[in-house]
């Protein structure tokens, strides 16, 4: 998953775990913060992601 804010970005892999994969600019504050949101989300960003390619079915 990418994350994008005034520039900067970030990608995270959901799967096992939700990890940094890059960071380019946000604060280690920002990707903790980033990181929780994610991780408490994620079978709803799955969920979105399936439906929009069309895979998991």
């Amino acid at each position: 998953m990418h994350v994008t804010e005034d520039g900067i970005d970030a990608k995270f892999w959901l799967w096992p775990d939700v990890v940094v994969a890059y960071n380019d600019g946000f604060s280690a504050r920002t990707l903790r913060e980033l990181t929780e949101v994610i991780t408490n989300r994620r079978a709803e960003i799955a969920n979105v992601w399936n439906e929009f390619f069309g895979e998991g079915d």
